[in-house]
């Protein structure tokens, strides 16, 4: 396996309106970036978000429908996947998911019912029943969209103190601490966006910088975490494109290079990386690159790469950053594979 690296992709499948058929393994060459599909390694209903535990050797993901669930696997050593078991999240649209830095705690965010679910961890990866449950309450001021909470995204801050979940219908981010004996949830401090931005996922950047992508109003909003308490600071607001959006422009996942001067945002409408400069707190447009396909869902950067998921046109799309500007260049690889909705690289 020397020179390859294995990416996992999960899709939207035929079952739940995608054409896809489940979790895809793909190498990249590591001396170019290419990706190169191997096979389908799991058939299971819209695996719309994988994440990995911290040991490398098992996967978790969502399975984004009404009945929402989440599902173990185990990775063998060629880097096919043995299910371990599925649990149901208690909720519905279950979108998001990340393993606690313990490695003891799978946290999900479903979109659709607006709650947080906790599972415990088996020594094997396998998951326990739920320890817990939180109902997010509240709705924001665009009708069609915020009509009640829509948990969208659950991630754990760098320290390991904190989660942090992005509620869309809540323009918020809450602030939880998670219990490792009993694996539930204690609330917070709340940090609100602007009214109608819909925030939805964000990305962690160096000096306790956090990151926002505003869905619902194509921006960026810059926080100050403060470790100690999980508070966040607004810093200021950015377009989270170069060029003036439209109002059907929809961003998805925000990304930040290794060394934290880059943010790259998926907009889906426009169909460009969105690539902003960090300064301090400072957030700035520089440039809008089309993603080479259509309604780009996830990015993720690896290194001096960045895959892009476009989900209609059914293709991962591979850049790579300009070591100097930063800026993203489409390399001549294209990946096809249906309804592409997550790129997840194996831990180095």
């Amino acid at each position: 396996m020397d020179g390859i690296r294995r990416f996992y992709i999960g899709s939207f499948t035929k079952d739940a309106g995608g054409e896809g058929t489940g979790i895809s393994l793909a190498h990249q060459d590591v001396s170019t970036g290419a990706l190169s599909l191997v096979d389908v390694v799991a058939q299971t209903t819209s695996p719309a978000f994988l994440a990995w535990h911290p040991d490398g050797t098992r996967l978790y993901a969502v399975n984004e429908r009404g009945d929402a669930s989440v599902t173990a696997y185990a990775v063998r050593a060629d880097g096919g996947l043995r299910e371990l078991n599925t649990e149901p999240t208690g909720g519905n649209g279950a979108c998001h998911l990340t393993v606690h830095p313990s490695g003891r705690f799978l946290l999900t965010a479903n979109y659709g019912s607006g709650h947080l679910s906790v599972h415990p961890i088996r020594p094997d990866g396998s998951l326990a029943e739920r320890s817990d449950l939180i109902q997010h309450e509240g709705s924001g001021p665009r009708t069609d969209r915020q009509e009640g909470p829509h948990a969208h995204h659950i991630r754990v801050d760098p320290s390991g103190g904190h989660v942090l979940a992005v509620d869309l219908g809540l323009d918020a981010v809450l602030t939880y601490t998670l219990d490792l004996d009993a694996g539930t949830l204690a609330p917070g401090p709340v940090a609100d966006t602007a009214p109608g931005a819909g925030p939805r996922h964000l990305a962690f950047g160096p000096d306790n910088l956090v990151h926002v992508a505003g869905e619902l109003d194509s921006t960026v909003t810059t926080y100050v975490l403060d470790p100690a308490t999980g508070a966040l600071t607004h810093q200021g607001v950015a377009p989270s494109t170069f060029a003036s959006a439209p109002d059907d422009n929809y961003p998805s996942e925000i990304g930040i290079s290794d060394d934290g001067r880059m943010l790259y945002v998926a907009n889906r409408g426009l169909d460009v990386i969105g690539a902003l400069s960090v300064q301090g707190g400072r957030v700035k447009p520089v440039a809008d690159v089309p993603t080479g396909g259509a309604w780009p869902r996830h990015l993720m950067v690896a290194g001096q790469h960045l895959y892009v998921a476009n989900e209609r046109s059914h293709q991962v799309t591979h850049f790579v950053l300009d070591p100097a500007t930063g800026v993203p260049e489409q390399a001549d690889d294209v990946l096809e594979i249906p309804s592409p909705a997550c790129v997840l690289p194996a831990p180095q």
